[in-house]
């Protein structure tokens, strides 16, 4: 029979704490400061980002450190290193509750992390996808530094990971921790043997969240009801959310703080810029997103026009960022949607042809326009798009110029 989790009398890391307070006090108590990491090949910043929401939530003082800089309680900190030392002071005396640093795995490789340093650590997947090609140079670098987080969870600590990874299955072997794991299928082969062995995790059943152990369970949401989840059509999105409740649970927050912060959290583009931020209030809808290898992008068409219901009008420019040998299956993919393929800032012909020799490899390619620079390649989409219409643009390092096109013709309309 299926009990909740308050009423089980078995271990679980998702029970470790009575509560917030109860984990602060344990935390300091061995020796450590209450800062949880994230890493990841993408999703991290979201995760450190919906953490933050549901912290908040339940009247927690945070600090947090992402792609976007420093934040103590909400205010953005000039400068980085005194930032992050100026919150940890805060944490030292008490006035700052939590800290939530982001880290990447250029970053962990190149100066390493403490063993046994930190109370919890979670890592979102290896490179962004698990079908992404792990027989190359970045792949085993990340699973260095995959190893080397392992590590830097303290023995009375938790490790969260996403059970859908084969490869962070396999570095979470290395540590003394408690693991807990998410997996977006209550029959993933990792998470049933992660459950037979005793652990706990999170995981979707039945369009329900569930958390718990393999004796009880208890249902948190329904995945419906995840706003940045898109009624389940962003399924990144929905692993992103159940590695936030894994940490939050872990901590000893409540459920219901759990619940209402997670379902009501959205990717907004002041917080977000770039990560799938969507903007549905206009005619036609419009998704910001970073232009991803073919492993990921297959997620974000999926999510952004589930259906291929939408006529799509895509913007993509600066193809130099993408790996070479994957620019075609780019094109394929893009190519399959009807509409238009606006291309700009190409400094490669070469790549220009393999991403035309993609598009053109369907049988009814979409039209391609290339123009000389981003900002006639946004006005050109957004003034072309009709009522229904999708404008999916996938940005360059900077979303910025793409987030304030479109927020000006959103004011326009």
């Amino acid at each position: 029979m299926t009990t909740s989790l308050e009423s089980s009398t078995i271990p679980s890391a998702l029970q470790s704490a009575a509560n917030f307070r109860s984990w602060q006090r344990d935390t300091i108590e061995h020796g450590l400061l209450p800062v949880i990491g994230v890493s990841g090949g993408r999703g991290k910043s979201t995760v450190v980002r919906m953490l933050d929401a549901i912290l908040r939530r339940a009247h927690l003082r945070t600090a947090t450190w992402t792609n976007l800089g420093i934040e103590i309680r909400g205010k953005r900190e000039r400068a980085e290193i005194s930032g992050w030392s100026k919150a940890l002071s805060r944490l030292s005396e008490s006035s700052v509750d939590v800290a939530i640093q982001e880290l990447h795995w250029s970053t962990i490789n190149a100066v390493g992390l403490p063993p046994a340093s930190y109370p919890v650590f979670a890592v979102t997947n290896l490179i962004g996808s698990h079908d992404a090609p792990f027989e190359t140079e970045q792949a085993h670098a990340v699973r260095r530094g995959s190893l080397r987080a392992a590590q830097a969870v303290h023995s009375h600590g938790v490790l969260a990971i996403n059970g859908d990874d084969p490869g962070l299955v396999e570095s979470s072997l290395v540590t003394d921790s408690i693991v807990v794991m998410s997996s977006l299928s209550g029959e993933s082969p990792n998470l049933r043997r992660q459950l037979e062995h005793g652990g706990s995790g999170v995981w979707v059943d039945g369009g329900d969240v569930r958390l718990g152990d393999l004796d009880a369970t208890s249902v948190l949401c329904n995945v419906q009801s995840i706003q940045s989840g898109h009624c389940g059509a962003a399924q990144f999105q929905v692993a992103n959310a159940l590695t936030a409740i894994a940490i939050a649970s872990s901590i000893g927050v409540d459920r219901n703080t759990i619940s209402r912060a997670i379902c009501e959290f959205q990717s907004a583009a002041d917080i977000l810029p770039g990560s799938f931020n969507d903007f549905p209030d206009g005619a036609y809808r419009v998704i910001v997103d970073g232009a991803a290898p073919s492993w990921h992008l297959r997620h974000i068409l999926r999510a952004a026009n589930p259906g291929n219901k939408r006529r799509q009008i895509t913007v993509i420019g600066d193809l130099e960022r993408l790996p070479e040998s994957d620019v075609r299956e780019i094109g394929r993919l893009l190519g399959r949607h009807r509409g238009a393929i606006i291309l700009h800032s190409n400094k490669s012909a070469r790549l220009f042809d393999f991403l035309r020799g993609g598009i053109a490899a369907n049988d009814f390619p979409p039209v391609v326009i290339h123009l000389a620079t981003e900002r006639r390649a946004l006005n050109r989409a957004l003034k072309t798009a009709r009522p229904d219409d999708l404008v999916l643009i996938l940005t360059g390092p900077d979303p910025g110029p793409s987030i304030r096109a479109v927020t000006r013709q959103l004011v326009q309309d």
